[in-house]
Order: structure tokens, then C-alpha cells, then sequence
């Protein structure tokens, strides 16, 4: 029985390839509860027969558009609650009446924000459609009695793309000016019931008002343009940014302060009711992405996510050439399970499904999860302890594993905490519903947004011939994902070999 076993092998890094193009060109876009999805999930759990002992696919209904949906709402709810704060002016009583209803239904706004994106909830499940969606999870069993269990995961769904994605680096932009103006408009109406208590307007709320909507837009152009070229900010994510999206970032600032120079130099009367209305007009390109944020169609999703998906597989094939030629290395204690989520991309339903139903009975021998989320970029693998959207604390002692594995193979590595740009990931998922997990990653921020769930995250981006390790490319278009893919396998099977000799 052979001894050696090469796992950044040609047949290795092929098959992930493959899986990947077999699943963009035979099936396309998997948004969540989709007949792609599900076909997909079919597609990885015949693959999977081939290497485990025992492979199901575990059925769930979610609701895939109130995750994303919920900025519809916001932004219907809002422009409500806009068009009552201009009835406050009637008399002193409707002021007070509509100044404290739109004040109240903006700190709801702030609310379903908080729970829908911050907390993952699907607060707003009960307005939208139900649909399935289904878990595929493969076991592969050892020799001897069970003691640990591993769950290696990533998800096969890939995102509904949005209309934001034709502004390139704009979706960021769009996505802060639509929450700062949020912020803007509930210190306005603080303002106006404040006047509506004390029944007059005060001049200081005028200019206080005035001083946030005129230095909004300039303050966005040294977000963008400044702060967002260093490191510091958001992991440098506006160092690449296209002349493309800078265009229409800087056409966007200079209709907000044509408007303002249009009321500034008008015969219009300084008060909280025309700045209100200055503010309105400049914020129309900004409602109209926002309202068409959600599109009908998929994102190919290469790299988010099938590279892992890709990554999982392969390792189920290594395990089971290890089980038939190189038993030496085949885990002897340890339960290795595969779970290929559905309807991460909505809200983490999914591997929050898969804990909360399994998590008492897994819990009650050592078990541990390592997820997989962008694995695009082969300088560095990222090990995450925290992630900063969700708030959501992941496992810092299989962060300490995974961070020896890598210094013994000699592998870059980075711990640190998921950007808030990346939303949340299966890791935290599992966390919550009381797992223990992390996430690898391996994503260079600065490509991010030239492809975050877009159109351009295609079989394109996945580089068809294997290269040198030492080859990253020189952008978002030619990363070497080959090695990232590669990189990750050989960390996962080393994990394996750790937690069986514990």
C-alpha cells in the first residue's frame, strides 16, 4: 500500500475545475428555491454517491425574497413617511400628530434593517412566497468508533443579482448614501417634533439640517475618492475602483449640488420643509437604484460559491482514495460529514436549518465545522473569528488549528474578522444554531466589487490551466482561484489528520 499521496494534484485541481464547469454549463444561475437550485443540489448529491457511504438531500422552505426585499419595503415605508412629515404643516395639531408618526415609523425602518440584515431574521418571511429549498450532506465514516465529527461546508446557491451591479464600485456607494440619508431623515423629524412640542421653528434645527444635507454629498466624495484608497477603509475596496463607476459616483454628486445651488440661490425660504425638499430632489437617482435593487435572474457564481462547493467535493474524492488505497491517512475516529447548503444568499437558511436541527445530537461528541466562502484569490487563505455584519463570534480554536496546519505547509495566512462588505457567511450560520464553526476564505478586497454577485462572476474568472502558486495574476479577471481552491484542500485534510491524532 503506497504511502504517498499528492493532494495539489493535476487529477485534484482538474476535478474541482470540472465541478465548477460542469455546474455553470450544464445547469447556470442557482438563486435560492429555484428549480436550478434544486437541480444542482441533485447534480452534487449523485456526485457525492460516488465517495461516501451515505448521502441524503434534506428538504426546507424559506423565503428568499424577503431577504433582500426588505429594501423595498424601507424604501416604500420611507417615502410614506416623507410624504407625511410635508403634512405637518397644516396646523399645530396634524404637526405634532404627523411628526410623531413619521418619526416612529422611521425607527421601525431602523428596525427591520436592523433585524433583516444585522441579525439575518426573516422578519418580513410572512409577505413574501414560500419556497423549498434543500441541504445535500454526504457521510463518510472511519475505521474505528466515532469520537469527532468534522463538517466541511459551502453553499450552491448563487445570488439574484441586482441592477446595482451595471454601477460597478457604485453599489457600495449607493448602499452607504442610502443608509446615511436614512440617518439624516430621523435627525430631521427628531427636529420637527421638537418644533411641533414647542410650536415654533427654531433656526438652529434649519441650519443643523442644512449643514448635514449640503456636506452629504462632499462627504461621500472624500469616503470614495480619499479614505476609500487606503487599506483603512473597508480593506482598501475603492483602491481599484473603474472610471466607469466614478462617473457615475461624481455625475451623481454633481446633480446633488446642482440642486442645492438651485434652492441656495432661489427665492425659496430657509426651513426645515425646503431643506427637507432639497434633500428629496437630490436623493432621486439613489430611490430609483435602491427600488430596483432585486433582479429575476442569477449570478453564475463561480467563485461565490461553487469554488468551494468545488473544494467540499474534492474533498469527499480524496477521502475516498484514501479509504481504498492509502488507508494510512484515512481518519480513524473522526466522522467527516459534507454539507453543501441551499439558500445561503438569503439570509444563511439553510446551515442555519442543518445546526439547529442537528446540533444537540452533534454536540455530544467533539464536533467542529469548517466552511468555505469565496475562495478566489491564492496569496493568502483568510481564517475568520468574528463576522462583523452578524456580530456573530466563530470558533477561535479551530482558528488556532487551521493557523498551525498553515505555518507547518508553509501557507500565507490571515485571522481576522469577515469584512462588514461581505455580509455573512454559512460559518456563522451553523454558529447560530449552535455549532461550533469558522470560515476560510481566500478573497483580495480590492478585486470585490468588479464582481460581487454580478454576471461577471462566470466560469471566466476560474483560470482553465493550473499555474504556479506563486502566479496570484494581476487582477480580479486572471486570479489564479486554481491555487486558492488547492490551498484550501490541503489545509481541510490536514485538519482532518489533526483532530483524528488529538
Amino acid at each position: 500500500m503506497s504511502k504517498e499521496y499528492i493532494i495539489d494534484s493535476d487529477e485534484n485541481s482538474d476535478y474541482m475545475y470540472n465541478v465548477i464547469k460542469n455546474v455553470i454549463n450544464e445547469i447556470g444561475p442557482r438563486p435560492a428555491g429555484s428549480e436550478n437550485e434544486k437541480r444542482a443540489s441533485e447534480w452534487t448529491e449523485k456526485e457525492l454517491e460516488k465517495f461516501c457511504d451515505a448521502v441524503e438531500i434534506e428538504d426546507f422552505y424559506c423565503h428568499p425574497r424577503a431577504f433582500l426585499g426588505f429594501t423595498r419595503v424601507c424604501l416604500g415605508i420611507l417615502s410614506i413617511t416623507i410624504l407625511i412629515f410635508f403634512l405637518t404643516s397644516i396646523n399645530q395639531l396634524s404637526k405634532l400628530i404627523f411628526s410623531v408618526t413619521s418619526l416612529g415609523i422611521t425607527i421601525f425602518v431602523f428596525y427591520i434593517i436592523y433585524k433583516a440584515f444585522l441579525c439575518y431574521e426573516p422578519i418580513l418571511a410572512p409577505i413574501f412566497k414560500k419556497k423549498r429549498s434543500q441541504n445535500v450532506v454526504g457521510t463518510i465514516k472511519p475505521t474505528d468508533e466515532i469520537k469527532n465529527r468534522i463538517i466541511f461546508s459551502s453553499h450552491i446557491d448563487s445570488t439574484i443579482y441586482n441592477k446595482l451591479q451595471y454601477t460597478q464600485h457604485g453599489y457600495l456607494f449607493y448602499i452607504m448614501k442610502g443608509l446615511l440619508s436614512i440617518i439624516i431623515w430621523l435627525i430631521i423629524f427628531i427636529f420637527q417634533l421638537i418644533n411641533a412640542i414647542l410650536g415654533q421653528d427654531l433656526i438652529v434645527f434649519t441650519i443643523i439640517a442644512n449643514i448635514l444635507i449640503y456636506i452629504f454629498p462632499g462627504s461621500l466624495l472624500f469616503v470614495v475618492f480619499i479614505l476609500g484608497r487606503t487599506k483603512s477603509f473597508i480593506d482598501g475596496v475603492f483602491m481599484t475602483i473603474t472610471k466607469l463607476a466614478s462617473l457615475i459616483i461624481l455625475i451623481d454628486i454633481a446633480f446633488s449640488y446642482s440642486v442645492i445651488i438651485f434652492f441656495l440661490f432661489g427665492v425659496f425660504k430657509s426651513n426645515l420643509t425646503v431643506s427637507s425638499l432639497i434633500f428629496i430632489i437630490y436623493l432621486i437617482p439613489t430611490y430609483i437604484l435602491v427600488s430596483f435593487f432585486q433582479n429575476k435572474n442569477g449570478s453564475p457564481g463561480a467563485t461565490d460559491n461553487l469554488a468551494g462547493v468545488a473544494t467540499c467535493l474534492c474533498i469527499a474524492k480524496v477521502l475516498s482514495e484514501w479509504k481504498e488505497k492509502y488507508r494510512i491517512f484515512f481518519p480513524k475516529n473522526s466522522e467527516i460529514k459534507i454539507l453543501i447548503c441551499g439558500a445561503e444568499e438569503v439570509g444563511l437558511r439553510g446551515s442555519r436549518e442543518f445546526s439547529e436541527k442537528y446540533s444537540k445530537e452533534y454536540n455530544k461528541i467533539n464536533t467542529t465545522c469548517v466552511n468555505f466562502d469565496n475562495i478566489q484569490y491564492s496569496e493568502y487563505l483568510q481564517f475568520f473569528t468574528r463576522e462583523k455584519t452578524t456580530r456573530t463570534n466563530l470558533d477561535k480554536e479551530i482558528v488556532s488549528d487551521l493557523e498551525k496546519i498553515a505555518k507547518n505547509l508553509n501557507k500565507n495566512y490571515i485571522i481576522s474578522q469577515m469584512s462588514t462588505l461581505g455580509g455573512g457567511s454559512d460559518g456563522a450560520g451553523l454558529v447560530m444554531g449552535g455549532l461550533r464553526a469558522t470560515t476560510i476564505a481566500s478573497l483580495h478586497i480590492p478585486d470585490f466589487l468588479h464582481f460581487y454577485h454580478s454576471t461577471r462572476d462566470n466560469l471566466s474568472m476560474v483560470n482553465r490551466e493550473r499555474r504556479p502558486c506563486n502566479d496570484h495574476g494581476t487582477s480580479w479577471k486572471n486570479r489564479n482561484v486554481r491555487c486558492a481552491m488547492e490551498n484550501a484542500l490541503k489545509i481541510s485534510l490536514e485538519y482532518i489528520k489533526l483532530v483524528d491524532e488529538k
